[in-house]
């Protein structure tokens, strides 16, 4: 055939971009599609099952994040992106390898679930578990605190916080007095009463020093480093507190009902009871060198639907320190701040994602147009008063293949619209799926990764027939997606 009758392949890709817009637009009644870009990561590892937090944009423009798994022979991993070449490089295949843990004595490292924080090009990271059953989590080494160069791509390795204890998940970096700050969360049965406690990292030293136990609750997702830096955090499943460690005195300071109280997006009161009550922020993220940060609390942190300002400068008993900004909807772990944007993931209609937890049926099958009935959308809120906050939905999330999203829970943007997750996708025939650790307990018993004596098993609808005596193939797989919206700003 003479080259000049060939169609070039960008025509090509166009022309079928065209098509499938065409062909999906109809089927959800001219609902507006965000199609994104996809690499699969179960191709990089089957055994990938899942995300949350870890991931971001660096300052070489590349974004860095995170894949997890469950199960007892393979961790979660550590990847980058490059924008330019639209590549994703495994830096880390198995978090258990880099750290040298040793498998047949301990449990693998199954994840990044804390925020990555970079200072001067270095990334700053926590692992976590990857094993929840009761019977192995005294099998567990205990979290890292790790850094990695962009630069030089090296590691470097701040050991185990404390033994048997993980990550869950926040951690901050004081970069003027050369600290960092870690969350401590004990998950074997015996430590729990224990509780979780905040320490101190010396990272010239790698010295660990506990700064003292922070209330009665699971979790704390995001610290905030002020700008005479004290550390604030919320406890999620926690009383409703808010804690200050200031490093002037030594000493964690408890604000008692710190929180206003929730609202909805009509500006009401709270008429549904969200999954959990207790008041925490489950997003946060520092602004104006520190002064101030700006938070969202969601379903799972009070049923709040707004975008909140705290200034630490103001009282906080009167609640003074507290200013909403704007009403966003319901919000979780998805969420990304880029120069005066923010970006979430939310189901298309809000009103019905109270009291539906994405995660938790990101394993039921598509509808009867073959969407993933999730119905996740990207959303962004400019934070701009001029432009009265208002909110883009930018689409139904979808790929060039008509893959829809189950589930997001790793979310990251840049200024210049490219947006980036790490997340579970429904898949199509020939992916490489997701290979689901099944436990066989001591009585013989099968158990899915979060699921112990008495919980069902939520993947039992979304499991094909292949499976062998340990894992189960999903009918889902992990994928990084990317794409840009800027177009939707104009």
């Amino acid at each position: 055939m003479n080259k000049s009758n060939r169609m070039s392949p960008t025509l090509f890709s166009c022309l079928v971009g065209i098509l499938f817009l065409l062909v999906f637009t109809d089927c959800s009644n001219n609902e507006k599609m965000c199609v994104v870009n996809n690499v699969s990561l179960n191709e990089i590892s089957p055994y990938y099952d899942g995300q949350w937090q870890g991931i971001t944009v660096a300052s070489d423009g590349a974004c860095y994040f995170g894949s997890s798994a469950h199960n007892l022979i393979h961790g979660g991993g550590f990847l980058k992106f490059n924008p330019k070449t639209g590549s994703v490089e495994i830096i880390a295949e198995d978090l258990t390898n880099l750290v040298g843990d040793d498998m047949a004595k301990f449990t693998p490292q199954g994840k990044i679930h804390s925020p990555i924080i970079e200072i001067d090009g270095e990334l700053f990271l926590a692992t976590h578990l990857a094993a929840y059953w009761n019977e192995v989590l005294d099998k567990y080494a205990g979290s890292y605190f790790l850094s990695y160069n962009i630069h030089t791509k090296e590691w470097d390795n701040y050991g185990i916080v404390k033994e048997r204890f993980s990550t869950y998940s926040a951690i901050e970096v004081d970069k003027k007095r050369g600290k960092a700050y870690t969350m401590t969360v004990p998950f074997a049965p015996e430590d729990l009463a224990e509780g979780n406690h905040m320490f101190e990292i010396d990272l010239k030293t790698k010295e660990k020093r506990d700064l003292g136990r922070l209330g009665s609750g699971k979790a704390s997702f995001y610290f905030y480093l002020d700008d005479i830096g004290r550390v604030w955090t919320p406890t999620w499943l926690g009383a409703g507190s808010l804690y200050c460690y200031d490093p002037a005195v030594d000493s964690i300071m408890e604000y008692k009902n710190a929180f206003p109280e929730p609202k909805l997006m009509n500006g009401e009161n709270i008429a549904v009871d969200p999954f959990f009550k207790e008041y925490s922020w489950t997003w946060a993220r520092s602004i104006d060198d520190g002064e101030k940060c700006l938070f969202t609390m969601g379903d799972f942190g009070g049923g709040d639907e707004r975008l909140w300002l705290f200034d630490p400068h103001e009282d906080i008993n009167s609640k003074e320190a507290f200013t909403p900004i704007c009403y966003i909807g319901n919000t979780f772990l998805s969420v990304a701040l880029a120069g005066n944007r923010l970006y979430f993931i939310q189901q298309g209609d809000n009103e019905l994602s109270r009291k539906y937890n994405s995660e938790g049926n990101r394993d039921l099958p598509p509808d009867k147009n073959g969407f993933h009935v999730n119905d996740l959308h990207l959303k962004s809120v400019s934070l701009d008063p001029d432009k009265g906050y208002k909110i883009i939905d930018h689409g139904k999330l979808i790929d060039e293949k008509g893959r829809t999203a189950a589930y997001i829970g790793s979310l990251a943007a840049d200024e210049s619209g490219n947006v980036y997750m790490s997340g579970s996708w429904l898949i199509k025939d020939g992916d490489q799926p997701s290979l689901q650790f099944i436990y066989v307990a001591p009585d013989g018993k099968r158990y899915g990764p979060l699921e112990h004596p008495g919980q069902e098993n939520s993947g039992a609808d979304n499991q094909s027939e292949k499976s062998d005596d340990q894992f189960i193939e999903l009918k889902r797989g992990e994928f990084f997606s990317w794409v840009n919206v800027s177009k939707d700003f104009q």
